[in-house]
């Protein structure tokens, strides 16, 4: 974007009274000399992501001077290796965040992923929109940010699939900090891929989101593991129902969703694309985020 600083943008960005959000998103390419940088706020405090040799300094700097901000963490990151360190005041190492209207527990030190993706924030508001008496299916939960927001929206009962134990126990928190108290939200830790009935039992499901990682060690692959997944959704979903499909992969465009779920959930269509938050600017719209509604036939 020729002719507006970055900074300009980071500080309009941080002026506002608003919750989470991207303040940069340099490895968008729309800013010349800034694509190995994001910079993301977590009020009270600034995460810094840092994906090459350059520190980018002058604009840390500048960011840690603003009065909004308590804290700022730079993370340096060289594939899946971090280092974390606290550059300017103080970041707890977990505190809460407001997203509209719910509370969320971000553990900035932890590792790359804080607990809350920044992107999905207009997948979770649709899903919120959308839940209103639902059976909900949340696989690759997380820290079960969507099943907050489905619960906020009035679904009968959501199920988080994750491996990750500790990630669904996370998740349990973030359903006790929104006062979320309900024996219908369930935790599921298993590994889907060798069986699928503990998920079957629960169903079927008026509304499943699939938010896998692009590669997460042995246990998830895009190219080798989705349209496992996919070819399964259909079986899951009650008559009409729908499926939330995400894909956060910039070396697979939506075109490639589009033909695995042809291929393998042929009896869905495609109702819309849902966007990514306004904040993710992409020179390229295909290697960004790509979320597809789908509904059975």
């Amino acid at each position: 974007m020729s002719g507006i600083r970055p900074i300009d943008i980071v500080l309009e960005r941080l002026l506002l009274e608003s919750g989470p959000q991207r303040l940069l998103h340099g490895r968008g390419g729309c800013y010349d000399g800034f694509h190995d940088i994001s910079i993301d706020w977590y009020p009270p405090c600034v995460v810094v992501g840092l994906f090459g040799t350059n520190t980018h300094k002058k604009i840390v700097e500048e960011v840690g001077r603003c009065e909004k901000v308590e804290g700022v963490l730079v993370q340096k990151r060289d594939g899946r290796n971090t280092t974390s360190e606290v550059v300017q005041g103080s970041v707890p190492e977990e505190y809460v965040c407001i997203e509209n209207g719910l509370k969320f527990q971000i553990q900035p030190r932890r590792n790359q992923n804080v607990g809350l993706f920044l992107d999905m924030v207009e997948v979770r508001q649709w899903v919120r929109e959308h839940s209103r008496d639902a059976n909900v299916l949340n696989l690759f939960a997380y820290t079960a940010s969507f099943s907050v927001y489905a619960v906020s929206g009035g679904s009968t009962r959501v199920v988080n699939n994750d491996m990750s134990r500790s990630a669904l126990n996370w998740g349990k928190i973030n359903h006790q900090l929104n006062m979320q108290h309900r024996s219908d939200v369930r935790m599921v830790p298993h590994n889907l891929f060798k069986s699928w009935w503990k998920l079957r039992q629960f169903g079927p499901y008026d509304l499943v989101i699939v938010d896998p990682p692009t590669r997460q060690g042995r246990s998830f692959n895009v190219e080798k593991n989705y349209a496992q997944v996919i070819k399964r959704i259909s079986s899951l979903l009650s008559p009409h129902g729908r499926a939330v499909m995400c894909l956060n992969s910039p070396f697979h465009d939506f075109e490639y969703l589009s033909n695995l779920m042809k291929l393998r959930a042929s009896d869905m269509h495609l109702e819309h694309w849902l966007p990514p938050a306004a904040e993710f600017e992409e020179v390229n719209p295909n290697a960004g985020l790509k979320v597809g509604v789908f509904r059975r036939n």
